[in-house]
């Protein structure tokens, strides 16, 4: 084994350099031997096959006993992985009892891991205590290369049975061993599995990752076999994304050479595979390859394969109508699943029985299998291995929560169990977190360490790269480095000290006692054929059907956004929201302010920019604030403080990036917009033009503020900001570029400025603010698309705000959109004029915004003014303190204005 560089090595690159299998100079069995061994650690079966037979003859002419059970025991697992059947597991089983065997510990290894091999194909839970022997027996013989394979396996059973956390620290520190001892094969096929699980659990991007590196890594290694599982993952994740051509290109290839070599397997699930990408182009079709796929499934005893076949099958004749033929199907895979005891899939299956259930009028049937759905779903979430993770599973499973609250608001009529329903998913990571026990942070191991320094240099290189070939290399290290960075303890924050013995969502009554009379909550689901409000007073809850579904709505937000940032007015398309999102409620009831917590595309559109049959502008009546969740908003509400901030303000701004600092028009909000910054994460780069005009921001916000710290210019860097005592900030105001990243979320970045001496990149990145400890009432990020990010379903939107009140702030600014300099910065000033004057933090978020409408009328459109929104609880009023100390900033001297 090679000792770990000082530097981090490009882990799925430079650890193929290790792998050189030894050639030793032996007579021809034992050459036979040795070389079908080699290429079944390369799992090219078709070629070991024969050499292994080979091997067995000629030790039989040599009277070899040993050397005969040896090749056999090979032929028999290369067999076990093509065409597994009941004669090789009883002739196994035989030869785990043969003297020889009992006798000889690598032979028993031999004979271990024929037996998985046999047993997985079946169930892969049988083969946990096999398994479990192998990694013992591997570990006595110090044979690193099997304890690495076992523990890859023994993942994967721990995935299948709903414990993601172990699933993923296993196998994480498995790939990591087996590219540092050389087994390429195994690396490729356990990483082709991880990408798999990644397209599972709504990751389909980096799934797509991991199976591309997987295939090109085949490529590089002599004699490898050819990497299904990796075909299958990458082809999965394609149609995920809805990109149907080109993985009907990947299967059609894989199941030729599946084919070819006769890995029945492998095209059993590849089959059905081609099955659910025809179902999104010819249902019909789909339905015929899905039923060829079982049938070869059953005969072939893929219990696995047959169980997803059959509910892929189910699903088309759902969506097809054919009710009869879909319930029959499903109740067969989810009696198969629970067979195999496999727990992480078996929600899907009884959502699609209660789905069934419910279009054929059996409501308590329904409610029954979703009640059981959401039990083994809650068994998964307590054991996830990171926030990312368990939004990610939210969001795999929302059609389970989204079907159930349906049911419970249209067929059982029952408000509390909606309310119920929707609450334990929505938010659910930031629910979880404060209200879980903290963790404290732990010291990662060396590999992890080494990575996460590796990642900073690699960001730091592609801030400055401008070459694409070069880009394209930094950018394929820097995803090999991502995935070995660790998981790290949290720090402990008020609001998660407040809720560590609240183990459930808020009841509805609970939420309601913590509204202020004058607050309404409006939550927001989306479905087809109808959609969902449901609006909570202090002394009411209901349930109002929308008039139209979920796509027409996705539309609509699609278009008002593109005119909106298009700067047009988008009235036309902003009064056809409203009248489909807010009038339908408001006709029944009105409140000054409204909480909004939204879903889907909901959480990318500025409610108070939407237009009245009278023309005006919600926000002119409604105080307009945003919640992840009820739960979320009533945690944040009542969660102590155990330790006030001591500090007013800290000002993040000016950062010096290096390019262009030409300002703006000062005097007009129809100067040039700051653009979409560059993106380090793509192909192209660029450099980040810089922002001098945030000086003025930072500086003009905090004149409103005692006791204050300001990072501007030079010291406006990460690890400065990182330096000062985050925890005893009242407010925290950074001014800077914003980076969204909708295929990585934990990319999102706030980009400061870098300092190599220190280690840090300048991307203030969400799995880092995740683990700052704040006690911030309010934050705010003067940055483009701060508010933004990928989808969750209902477990949210994963961005910068998220990692915010996950780390404890109560409040959080953020934009929807490109940030414009001069009225952002007016807009700023009058914001925290009003906090300064007593107004709660919603209230005056409001009035900043309709002074720019006043002043400069049908010029202020909403593009200048709506893309600012407030997430977390916007009631509160912020204490300020009289300007009585001067003016600091870092380095305790005289700030420059």
């Amino acid at each position: 084994m090679q000792p770990i560089a000082p530097r981090f090595p490009t882990v799925f690159a430079l650890l193929i350099s290790l792998w050189a299998p030894a050639r030793g100079q032996v007579i021809a069995p034992q050459a036979a031997l040795a070389e079908a061994d080699r290429l079944a650690m390369l799992y090219n079966w078709p070629r070991a096959l024969p050499l292994y037979a080979e091997a067995e003859t000629g030790f039989r002419r040599l009277n070899d006993a040993k050397g005969v059970l040896e090749a056999r025991l090979g032929w028999l697992r290369a067999e076990a992985y093509e065409e597994p059947s009941p004669a090789l597991a009883a002739e196994v089983g035989r030869d785990l009892r043969s003297p020889i065997v009992q006798r000889d510990p690598e032979l028993m290894l031999r004979c271990l891991a024929v037996k998985a091999a046999i047993e997985e194909e079946v169930n892969e839970d049988y083969s946990r205590p096999t398994w479990e022997k192998i990694q013992e027996l591997a570990k006595r013989l110090n044979d690193r290369r099997w304890q690495a394979r076992a523990q890859a396996e023994l993942g994967i059973i721990a995935f299948l049975d709903g414990d993601v956390a172990t699933a993923t620290q296993a196998l994480k520190t498995a790939l990591v061993s087996l590219y540092l001892q050389g087994d390429m094969g195994a690396a490729i096929y356990y990483g082709s599995i991880v990408g798999n699980g990644q397209v599972e659990t709504g990751q389909p991007e980096t799934g797509i990752k991991y199976c591309e590196t997987a295939i090109q890594t085949a490529a590089t290694v002599k004699d490898m076999g050819f990497p299904f599982m990796a075909y299958e993952g990458k082809a999965r994740g394609l149609i995920a994304l809805h990109r149907n051509g080109e993985a009907k290109q990947v299967l059609d290839e894989a199941i030729r050479q599946a084919q070819a070599q006769n890995a029945l397997a492998a095209e059993a699930q590849l089959l059905v595979v081609r099955g659910k990408q025809e179902a999104t182009v010819n249902p019909q079709q789909a339905i015929k390859d899905l039923g060829a796929a079982i049938d070869f499934c059953k005969q072939q005893r893929f219990h696995h394969a047959h169980a997803w076949g059959t509910f892929e099958l189910a699903t088309v004749y759902r969506d097809q109508g054919e009710f009869a033929a879909a319930e029959r199907h499903a109740a067969t895979a989810e009696r198969e699943t629970e067979g195999l005891e496999d727990k992480y899939h078996l929600p899907e299956d009884l959502a699609l029985m209660a789905d069934l259930a419910a279009k054929a009028g059996r409501a308590a049937a329904a409610d029954s299998f979703y009640r059981r759905a959401e039990d083994v779903t809650e068994g998964l979430l307590a054991s996830v291995p990171s926030r990312q993770v368990e939004g990610s599973l939210i969001a795999t499973l929302s059609n389970l929560y989204i079907g159930h609250f349906s049911l419970a608001a249209t067929k059982l009529r029952d408000i509390n169990e909606a309310y119920k329903v929707l609450e334990t998913a929505r938010g659910r990571s930031i629910a979880d977190a404060l209200r879980r026990e903290p963790t404290h942070p732990v010291r990662a191991d060396a590999i992890s360490e080494a990575a996460a320094e590796e990642v900073s240099r690699i960001q730091l290189a592609l801030l400055h790269e401008t070459n694409r070939s070069q880009r394209e290399n930094l950018l394929e290290r820097l995803f090999q480095a991502e995935q070995v960075v660790a998981p790290v303890g949290r720090p402990e924050s008020r609001l998660q000290q407040a809720t560590i013995h609240q183990a459930h969502a808020s009841g509805l009554a609970t939420l309601q006692r913590s509204l202020r009379p004058d607050e309404m909550v409006l939550e927001y689901v989306l479905d087809e054929p109808s959609s969902f409000c449901f609006h909570v007073t202090r002394t009411n809850a209901a349930i109002t059907v929308l008039p139209a579904g979920r796509k027409r709505i996705d539309d609509l937000v699609d278009r008002y956004l593109a005119e909106v940032r298009s700067s047009k007015t988008g009235a036309e398309t902003g009064a056809n929201l409203y009248s489909l999102l807010v009038q339908p409620v408001r006709s029944e009831e009105s409140q000054a302010r409204l909480i909004i917590v939204p879903d889907g595309r909901l959480h990318l559109l500025p409610f108070g920019s939407l237009t009245d049959p009278q023309g005006r502008y919600l926000l002119e009546s409604h105080v307009v604030t945003y919640a992840p969740s009820a739960t979320v908003l009533h945690r944040i509400r009542n969660s102590p403080v155990t330790h006030a901030p001591t500090l007013a303000f800290l000002g993040v701004g000016d950062v010096q990036y290096g390019g262009d600092r030409t300002a703006s028009n000062k005097n007009s909000p129809d100067a040039a917009s700051t653009g979409p910054p560059a993106d380090p994460f793509n192909l192209v780069g660029g450099r980040f033009r810089d922002l001098p005009s945030t000086r003025d921001e930072v500086v003009a916000a905090s004149q409103m503020f005692g006791e204050k710290r300001l990072l501007l210019g030079p010291d406006a860097t990460e690890a400065a900001f990182k330096a000062e005592p985050l925890a005893e900030f009242e407010i925290i105001h950074i001014a800077a570029h914003g980076i969204a990243s909708a295929q990585f979320p934990d990319r999102a970045a706030l980009l400061l400025g870098s300092d190599p001496k220190s280690g840090e990149d300048g991307l203030l990145q969400v799995r880092e603010i995740r683990d700052l400890s704040l006690n911030a009432d309010l934050v705010t990020l003067s940055a483009c698309d701060t508010g933004v990010g990928p989808l969750e379903g209902e477990e949210g939107v994963a961005n910068l705000v998220r990692a915010f009140l996950f780390a404890g702030a109560k409040s959080v600014v953020a934009s929807l959109w490109t940030a414009n300099d001069p009225s952002t910065r007016t807009l700023m000033e009058r914001f925290y004029r009003y906090i300064a004057d007593g107004e709660d933090k919603g209230s005056a978020l409001r009035h900043a915004q309709m002074d720019l409408i006043a002043e400069f009328g049908e010029r202020a459109l909403p593009f200048y003014w709506a893309g600012f929104i407030l997430v977390g609880d916007g009631s509160g009023k912020i204490p300020v303190s009289p300007d009585t100390v001067p003016l600091r900033h870092a380095g305790a001297t005289p700030a420059r204005e």
